[in-house]
């Protein structure tokens, strides 16, 4: 016959201590992130409603030559994207067709349109030329430090290292509720009980999520 038994409660306890010194490492080396991502949030989520000022930005609007007839929207990426400090690549070309437009009693036929638009964090680059024109318009925008910020939050022109440090907070953060949930179970009360808990939890947040879609 098979006995099955239950582990000794020194065991238990070793688990037990051991998942919670994971869990506060966890919680320590994520704590900038997830501290960075409650402030611009927070920002985010109340700068309508709220009228929040913090998330500001100066836009300043230059006209630069362009020599020559560029070929297509990578052309004239490469020929302006040294003069303003861009790397030609980060320029996202967009293309509007010509098209006819009103103009006082008849038409006039409008040129093409290329946009140019480079993102990063501390800065969007927007180029703007038409096709035939020997100057194209240039808008800056740059971000005060809290719209800075709530770039990075957005993960807004930023590479793919920000985009694995990000990943690597959302799955720590996961990490952290799971243990968390399971810590309480062990420490407070019964895993009946916990299911419970954490199935109503789940419950509200669907809910929620639900109203506000």
């Amino acid at each position: 016959m098979i006995h099955l038994h239950s582990r000794p409660a020194a065991q238990r306890g070793n688990s037990q201590k051991w998942l919670r010194r994971i869990h506060a490492w966890f919680g320590l080396a994520i704590a900038s992130m997830l501290l960075l991502f409650v402030v611009t949030g927070f920002l985010l989520n109340h700068r309508a409603v709220m009228k929040i000022p913090a998330l500001d930005r100066k836009e300043v609007t230059q006209v630069v030559p362009v020599e020559g007839a560029p070929s297509d929207p990578q052309a004239l990426a490469a020929a302006l994207g040294p003069e303003l400090g861009v790397d030609a690549r980060a320029l996202t070309p967009k293309v509007d067709p010509a098209r006819a437009v009103s103009w006082g009693d008849g038409e006039l036929r409008q040129p093409e349109r290329w946009t140019l638009r480079a993102d990063t964090p501390s800065e969007t680059v927007q180029v703007e030329y038409w096709l035939g024109s020997r100057q194209a318009e240039v808008k800056r925008t740059q971000p005060n430090l809290w719209l800075h910020l709530a770039r990075l939050h957005m993960s807004i022109g930023t590479g793919p290292a920000w985009a694995l440090l990000a990943d690597a907070a959302a799955l720590g953060l996961a990490f952290l509720g799971i243990s968390g949930f399971w810590l309480w179970g062990r420490l407070h009360g019964s895993r009946r009980r916990l299911t419970l808990i954490a199935s109503g939890g789940l419950a509200l947040v669907g809910g929620l999520a639900f109203l506000a879609g």
